[in-house]
């Protein structure tokens, strides 16, 4: 007689991560998926490998009904291990933490580490008092803030979730505007920072209980949007000054579970500076996955209490997301050079376009599509937090 294999829920079936979660454990587990939305939106769904759906009730944003709906689902549905993904999943089981783990296998930190590197002003200090550098950063809460400063560009953007919040001022006009801007939706403290220019990158960990068992570094070689987002296309990376620094960071948080700590390397001064902490699975984990780093396993064995040796070392992976993201990035400038950078094929590069698994590729592919033609209507789209000039 067979083992029955182990059931595991994965969060955020909208997300890409989430999409390669199933496809890299989907053989392996019984995965059960949640989505905020309808079954129609939610790409996951249309995996072979998502083998049990669930629309939730609640809102995404209030973390503590998000939390007993997906407790209740646990319970109902006799799921081993949940995989938190998307950032207030994560936010939800680390706060009701005890709770989750009384019914379930689950790898997260305490809810006063997630707070300290969820809140940037929270990390921005830890940075400090570690040496860790970050680009000049002030708290900005009434105009008279900044009224002395003179060195643009700046980057303001809110303590909480980056992605709504961050706007690019190449002065003080846009600086005024954007800051009365955030001040209006955005409960937590306005942070201010100089405008680094390089390239951005990343370090990746695996924490169990405060150490370090699998861990990963990448380098940004496009992003959406142009000026500064979520990677279209990204290569393994090495370096030791950046593993230094991002493990530093997250031993002193004393981690549990998986953590990205976010850098840009700073080119006018050679140096790695700290952007901020992402305390959830990065939206790259296709490209770790590529390189060696079965994150997803890693995650469930750990949470298993199963024993598995460090891992420390990866392969050199390039990785494209081709549909939407790349496409994105060349509908914001669709020169003669970067379509044909576009269509050229790597056989050393992997992409997301997986044929086995072929409705949700058709989905982003045809999302690309739709979103790609909107940028070119709407030139807007490219900058939407803003223009450096």
């Amino acid at each position: 007689m067979k083992n029955q294999k182990t059931k595991v829920l994965v969060t955020d079936g909208l997300q890409k991560n989430t999409l390669a979660i199933l496809r890299t454990m989907g053989n392996k587990y019984v995965i059960g998926c949640t989505s905020h939305y309808p079954k129609i939106l939610t790409i996951c769904f249309y995996s072979k490998y998502c083998k049990i759906k669930h629309v939730l009730n609640t809102e995404v944003n209030n973390i503590d009904e998000y939390a007993k709906e997906l407790l209740d689902i646990i319970k109902k549905e006799n799921y081993e291990v949940i995989l938190p993904v998307s950032m207030q999943s994560c936010l939800a089981v680390s706060k009701y933490k005890k709770d989750f783990l009384n019914h379930a296998h689950t790898l997260v930190p305490d809810y006063n580490s997630m707070m300290n590197a969820y809140y940037k002003d929270k990390t921005i200090d830890l940075a400090n008092k570690l040496k860790i550098p970050t680009p000049e950063s002030k708290i900005i809460n009434e105009l008279n803030d900044f009224q002395n400063i003179k060195t643009f560009p700046v980057v303001v953007k809110s303590s909480d979730d980056s992605g709504a919040f961050i706007k690019y001022c190449n002065g003080k006009k846009e600086l005024l505007e954007n800051f009365r801007y955030l001040k209006k939706i955005s409960k937590t403290p306005i942070i201010m920072q100089q405008y680094v220019k390089g390239f951005g990158c990343g370090f990746y960990g695996i924490y169990n209980h405060g150490k370090l068992i699998a861990h990963f570094m990448h380098k940004r070689i496009k992003e959406f949007p142009i000026t500064g987002g979520p990677s279209a296309v990204a290569e393994s990376y090495f370096d030791d000054k950046l593993f230094y620094y991002g493990k530093k960071l997250c031993d002193a948080l004393k981690w549990n579970g998986p953590i990205m700590v976010e850098f840009k390397y700073d080119i006018e001064q050679n140096d790695y500076k700290l952007i901020e902490i992402n305390p959830k699975l990065w939206g790259s984990l296709d490209l770790t996955i590529s390189a060696g780093v079965n994150v997803p396993e890693i995650l469930i064995k750990l949470a298993l209490k199963e024993k598995i040796p460090e891992i420390q070392k990866y392969k050199y992976i390039k990785y494209r997301w081709v549909f939407p993201d790349e496409f994105k990035v060349l509908m914001s400038n669709p020169t003669f050079r970067n379509i044909k950078e576009f269509l050229h094929k790597d056989k050393d590069t992997k992409t997301n376009i997986i044929l086995s698994d072929p409705i949700p590729t058709f989905i982003q592919n045809f999302r690309g599509i739709i979103e790609g033609t909107l940028i070119i209507m709407n030139s807007k789209r490219k900058f939407p937090h803003g223009k450096i000039k």
